[in-house]
């Protein structure tokens, strides 16, 4: 064993040693945990299988076989970043949505009040 892998099963035990705690805690919902997990997971199994390595790496055309694993790191972080842009857009839509649905019945409601001051006085 290298240190070179050495190094890569070590960032990616710690990778997914991070990730864990945050999806048992709730603080990543399960839904957005999958990529992380499935990233971690690819990692580590990239860097424990170095026949693995060198074989996708030859098969892209990467001459030093850990670059390929900085390639899927990369790959992973924006396709989370993706992800996380859909997200994004939902909610914000989500979000006028609301403040329209908001902004209609506050007007509704005080069109109801002065109709009931109204009733009241006569």
């Amino acid at each position: 064993m290298t240190r070179v892998q050495l190094v890569a099963i070590a960032g990616s035990l710690l990778y997914l040693f991070v990730i864990f705690p945050l999806v048992f805690k709730k603080k990543i919902r399960e839904e957005y945990a999958l990529l992380w997990l499935f990233f971690g997971f690819v990692l580590l199994i990239l860097s424990l299988w170095r026949e693995a390595l060198h074989f996708l790496s030859s098969l892209v055309g990467i001459y030093y076989p850990p670059t390929f694993l900085l390639l899927v790191l990369i790959g992973a972080i924006v396709l989370i970043l993706v992800q996380y842009s859909v997200v994004i857009s939902k909610l914000t839509s989500r979000i006028i949505e609301l403040t329209q649905e908001l902004g209609l019945t506050k007007m509704e409601l005080e069109k109801l009040r002065k109709e009931h001051k109204q009733e009241t006085k006569k």
